[in-house]
């Protein structure tokens, strides 16, 4: 049976470039939805671009973004398990190992921001082996059903209400917020805060649109989709990528627009504030459940068949180097917002509304693509995937391209993300 020693990482030239595009572009709504956190959701902003730039927010990227960042998780470990059943199956110490790291970089990061999802998936990918070997039906019908914890989970709650309707939570206004909050003191009281997140609690509100069971759901999907090879030869699968680019578009935006008025004119939210009837809010969780997963998928499509058609490379080439170090731009995404909003930064927490927050969001993404096509230039890895493929293959990795060896990002497509 091979040694597990014979694993070594794959060349940064033969990744897989349009799932890398994906990736980039799942990483600016990742930014932009954690930056909203600080300030921009509340209601207190009442003009109307300011409302305009909010309801985009949510209509394109809240939601849709994570699910395609899990997606890409579980189409990863697709990719590397297939290269461990390919040396004999007996190196899933190495996934493990890998996933313990991402584990204590989501520890790390979880200090600065409480929303940090690498723990989370570190978590999930520790039972996700025992997974594998599902059938493809089987695989979809768990996936399905997990996705409908949020939905019937809020049903359950409200029948244990007796059915009386769910009541809007007094919150806070942001002058509230802004005095005294811990994140506008030192690095050691944000780190006091935060501390408390560690580690995430998976048991915790499964019937939320954004918890454990439904994080859980889209990495099987994405699992799936790497086992079935449709990226890896999207060429032979136009005919499938565009069906769902189709179905997925067609589906969002009929069933975004229903939440919408579900949510206007009956009081639904999918997150809080929620004053509908128990019938009211199954319908809208089921409208905000499958209208994000439709556009998260449509997303994928289209810079599928965008990266097919060769016209494109350019645009998506800024994507890509953002995908090749992902880790490192979501970890240095919360490095950017955390100096602008708390108070060893610029303490502008609670001050920026959606207007503003997307403002910032785009030119921190600028400042992240402009860095990452530096680095790669010079670079196999960003800085922290090297530290991450050193730790996980317990040896130094080469990680300066050689100087006649020309750029990776040219190279072969095939490979694992």
């Amino acid at each position: 049976m091979p040694r597990s020693d014979h694993l070594h990482p794959l060349d940064p030239g033969a990744r897989l470039q349009s799932a890398d595009a994906v990736r980039g572009f799942a990483l600016f709504g990742v930014l932009l939805v954690n930056m909203f956190n600080f300030g921009a959701y509340s209601p207190e902003w009442t003009g109307t671009l300011d409302q305009t730039f909010n309801a985009a927010m949510h209509a394109v990227f809240e939601t849709k973004s994570w699910r395609l960042f899990a997606m890409l998780f579980g189409f990863g470990f697709a990719l590397q398990l297939a290269k461990v059943e390919s040396l004999g199956g007996a190196n899933l110490w190495f996934y493990f190992r890998r996933i313990t790291i991402l584990l204590v970089i989501g520890m790390g990061h979880a200090l600065f921001y409480d929303g940090d999802i690498l723990m989370e998936y570190a978590l999930l990918g520790y039972i996700l082996p025992a997974f594998r070997r599902l059938a493809a039906g089987t695989l979809l019908a768990l996936t399905l059903l997990l996705m409908f914890a949020f939905p019937v989970g809020n049903v359950v709650d409200s029948l244990r209400e007796a059915s009386a309707p769910i009541e809007a939570d007094a919150s806070l206004s942001l002058a509230e917020l802004r005095h005294n909050h811990p994140y506008l003191g030192t690095l050691g009281d944000v780190f006091e805060t935060n501390a408390e997140v560690i580690p995430p609690r998976l048991w915790n509100e499964l019937n939320e649109p954004e918890s454990s069971f439904a994080i859980f759901a889209m990495i099987l999907l994405g699992f799936q989709i790497g086992r079935s090879r449709l990226v890896h030869d999207a060429a032979r699968h136009t005919k499938n990528w565009r069906s769902i680019l189709r179905w997925g578009i067609a589906t969002g935006l009929a069933f975004a627009a229903f939440e919408w008025y579900l949510s206007h004119y009956h009081g639904y939210a999918a997150f809080e504030g929620n004053t509908a009837s128990m019938a009211i809010r199954f319908l809208g969780d089921l409208m905000f459940l499958f209208g994000s997963t439709a556009l998260a998928l449509a997303f994928a499509a289209g810079i599928l068949l965008l990266a097919e058609q060769g016209k494109w490379n350019t645009l998506l080439s800024l994507l890509q180097s953002l995908g090749r170090m992902g880790l490192t731009i979501y970890l240095s995404g919360t490095l950017m917002f955390t100096l602008l909003f708390y108070g060893y930064g610029f303490g502008q927490l609670y001050l920026l509304g959606p207007v503003a927050t997307t403002a910032y969001a785009v030119v921190f993404f600028t400042v992240q693509i402009i860095f990452s096509i530096w680095w790669l230039r010079f670079f196999r890895y960003g800085p922290v995937e090297w530290i991450w493929r050193c730790l996980t293959y317990l040896e130094v990795q080469p990680l300066r391209i050689p100087a006649s060896g020309g750029s990776p990002a040219t190279a072969n497509r095939r490979g694992r993300p």
